[in-house]
């Protein structure tokens, strides 16, 4: 095999493909990177065993073929380089990569070694624009659980609808749900399709992203997705299980209401929690009555009150919340004004958008004595 790329599209490409390598590799397959030639340039491949990544980058191809490299050396050493690079292999035994004046020889591993990756073949097709895409679930993902006892919670729910896509996160303390209009054609027969995407994948997918109103393609099976966009693929086996019923978990009706100005209330967050924190449950309280919120923390060094004008309707009420979920919240809401509706202050607080439904996060309350 031998090619000749440009610095900044193998970079580019390493970048990508390397983020499915583990930090602690049980294989060392899994700290290879798979290049092999293709029409116009070189495929990438990187897996840790689970999530998959396989990108394309422009490439000369003078000649054929495929190798199996080390990834972490490769990508370090290019990025070290500039202009055009040429790696040429030879018997898949030892790589030389040259590139003005540069030169430096590595050694490669058996190709026979790397996993057969195959394309998903699709029970059902999700198109979405990539910045959609990205944004949804970077707004989400948060609220994913880290605990492997409940690996259903650890994914993030995907659900298809003809008309719109939602993306959902819970861990049991909030809930986090992103809505994306856009219009589907469902398997016949189907109102729906469901998956459930790791949401550690999910989130790898998110930051590669780009800007771009381009579409991305998630692709699924009944145990594996696979999602494309631009020139790249990532592949993941799907959490196997059914997710948490989250429409009966979010309360449909409120006793209590308010609307405010979402820059002013983060802000009043962060003050009062920069005193939540030296308390012992890191514990915001509120107390919501007619065109007022009060929002104070207090521990042993002192105490916070932050007071903010309100649209209020309803019945007074006090509740309290662990200031980091309520601030992971309010940092992923993306309209200038929102509404938080109470039943008690021993039930959740959804919070919504004052018009439409784009958003919806639930936060729980912790129960307090006075």
């Amino acid at each position: 095999m031998q090619i000749t790329v440009n610095a900044n599209d193998i970079n580019h490409g390493m970048g990508l493909v390397t983020r499915a390598l583990s930090a602690r590799p049980t294989r060392s397959v899994y700290e290879s990177v798979f290049a092999q030639t293709v029409e116009g340039g070189v495929q990438l491949t990187c897996t840790d065993g689970v999530m998959t990544i396989r990108t394309i980058v422009n490439a000369i191809v003078a000649q054929e073929g495929n190798a199996l490299l080390p990834a972490k050396l490769l990508s370090e050493l290019l990025r070290k380089l500039e202009g055009d690079i040429t790696i040429r292999v030879e018997d898949h035994a030892r790589a030389t990569v040259t590139a003005n004046g540069s030169r430096t020889n590595m050694l490669c591993m058996d190709t026979s070694e790397f996993p057969d990756i195959q394309d998903v073949s699709a029970e059902y097709v999700t198109t979405i624009p990539q910045n959609k895409l990205r944004d949804a679930v970077n707004r989400i993902i948060f609220a994913a659980s880290s605990d492997e006892n409940r690996r259903i919670l650890t994914g993030c729910l995907m659900e298809t609808y003809a008309e719109e896509v939602r993306f959902v996160c819970l861990d049991g303390f909030r809930l986090a749900m992103q809505r994306v209009y856009i219009t589907h054609e469902l398997p016949q027969g189907k109102d729906s399709m469901t998956s459930v995407i790791p949401s550690t994948v999910f989130g790898e997918i998110a930051r590669m992203l780009p800007d771009s109103d381009n579409p991305a393609t998630i692709a699924c099976s009944g145990t594996h997705m696979m999602t494309v966009f631009d020139q790249t693929r990532v592949y993941t086996p799907l959490i196997a299980g059914e997710y948490i019923n989250y429409h009966q978990i979010v309360p449909t009706t409120w006793t209590t209401e308010i609307k405010v100005e979402r820059n002013a209330l983060i802000g009043a967050i962060e003050r009062a929690a920069l005193m939540a924190r030296e308390g012992k449950n890191n514990l915001l309280r509120l107390h919501l009555e007619k065109d007022q919120l009060t929002i104070s923390a207090s521990a042993e060094r002192g105490a916070a009150t932050e007071q903010l004008p309100i649209d209020f309707s309803g019945n007074t009420l006090d509740i309290s919340f662990n200031a980091r979920y309520l601030m992971d919240v309010m940092r992923n809401v993306d309209t200038e004004d929102l509404s938080l509706r109470f039943n008690t202050n021993v039930s959740p607080c959804v919070i919504c958008p004052v018009t439409g439904n784009q958003y919806t996060y639930l936060v729980l309350p912790v129960r307090t004595v006075d």
